[in-house]
C-alpha cells in the first residue's frame, strides 16, 4: 500500500489544481451560449468584510475562447493570473493530507479577495496605454475599472453587468475595462459586445499596483479618489448589482460628493 500513496497525493493536488486553472463553475457542464451570439459568430459595495485572499494558480493560456460566456452562467472563482511582478503564487496550502495530525484549514467568513485591498484607500492611479473607445470623463463621477482579459470566462459573463451598469448609471458612473492583453487581441472580441469605455495597458502598470492575480476584479472610486467598492464582481453572496451602484450614487449625491441634477 505504501508503494501506491503517491497516486493518492496525485488524486488529491494534481485534479483540483488543473481544475482551477479553467475558471471554476457551478453548476458544472457545458458552458451555455451567449444569448446574443450565432453559432457562425465565432469567438468575445458601500463596504463589505474582506477575507485573506488565498493562492492562486498560474495564468492559462491566453487567446478567447471558442463560446462566449452567457449572462446567466453563474462562476464560483475568477480566473487565475499572476502575481504582481510575474512571481507564481502557490497554489495549496501547506501541510499534506496525509499527515497524521492534519486538520483543515479553518475558512473565514467574508468576502474573499483575489487582490491587495484598498477599500477606504486612495485608489493607485489610473494608467493605460491606449484607449480602444473615447476617452472617458471621470472628473466629479464615480469610477468603476476592472480588470479582465479575453480568455477569462467569467471575465466575459462580466461584460453584461458592465454594459447595464454603464447604460442606466453613465452619467455619474465612468465604467472602464482595462486589459494587459494586445489591442488586437481585445479588438477581436466581437461577442458580447462591449459598450463601456475600454482600454489597454501591456504593462499592467495599475493591475499589479491593485496586486490583482485573480479576474474579473473590480473597484469603484468615489470622486474623491477613495474607493469604496472592490472584489469579484460575480462573487457568491457579494455580487456587484445594480442595486448597489445605486445605492452608492444617492449616497453620493446625498452628501455632496455626487453633484447630481
Amino acid at each position: 500500500m505504501r508503494d501506491f500513496a503517491w497516486l493518492r497525493w496525485a488524486a488529491v493536488v494534481v485534479l483540483p489544481g488543473a481544475l482551477l486553472a479553467g475558471c471554476t463553475k457551478e453548476p458544472a457542464g457545458e458552458p451555455a451560449a451567449d444569448p446574443a451570439s450565432k453559432p457562425a459568430a465565432g469567438a468575445r459595495p458601500g463596504a463589505d468584510a474582506n477575507a485573506p485572499a488565498p493562492g492562486a494558480a498560474t495564468a492559462p493560456a491566453s487567446g478567447p475562447a471558442s463560446t462566449p460566456a452567457a449572462a446567466d452562467e453563474t462562476f464560483t472563482e475568477p480566473c487565475p493570473t499572476t502575481a504582481p511582478g510575474g512571481e507564481k503564487l502557490s497554489r495549496f496550502a501547506v501541510g499534506s493530507p496525509f499527515e497524521k495530525d492534519y486538520k483543515p484549514p479553518v475558512v473565514s467568513e467574508g468576502k474573499r479577495m483575489w487582490a491587495k485591498s484598498f477599500l477606504w484607500a486612495e485608489a493607485p492611479k489610473l494608467v493605460v496605454e491606449k484607449w480602444l473607445t473615447d476617452t472617458p470623463e471621470t472628473k466629479g463621477k464615480y469610477v468603476l475599472i476592472e480588470f479582465w482579459a479575453t480568455w477569462c470566462p467569467p471575465c466575459r459573463k462580466s461584460i453584461h453587468l458592465l454594459n447595464r451598469l454603464h447604460e442606466k448609471f453613465g452619467k455619474d458612473l465612468a465604467v472602464i475595462g482595462i486589459s494587459d492583453e494586445t489591442e488586437a487581441a481585445v479588438r477581436k472580441l466581437k461577442v458580447p459586445h462591449i459598450e463601456y469605455y475600454s482600454a489597454i495597458d501591456t504593462q499592467a502598470r495599475m493591475k499589479n499596483e491593485v496586486g490583482v492575480w485573480g479576474i474579473p476584479h473590480a473597484i469603484i472610486v468615489e470622486p474623491g479618489g477613495f474607493v469604496i467598492w472592490e472584489g469579484f464582481p460575480l462573487l457568491k453572496g457579494y455580487e456587484l448589482k445594480e442595486e448597489t451602484v445605486e445605492k452608492i450614487l444617492a449616497i453620493g449625491r446625498k452628501t455632496g460628493v455626487l453633484k447630481g441634477e
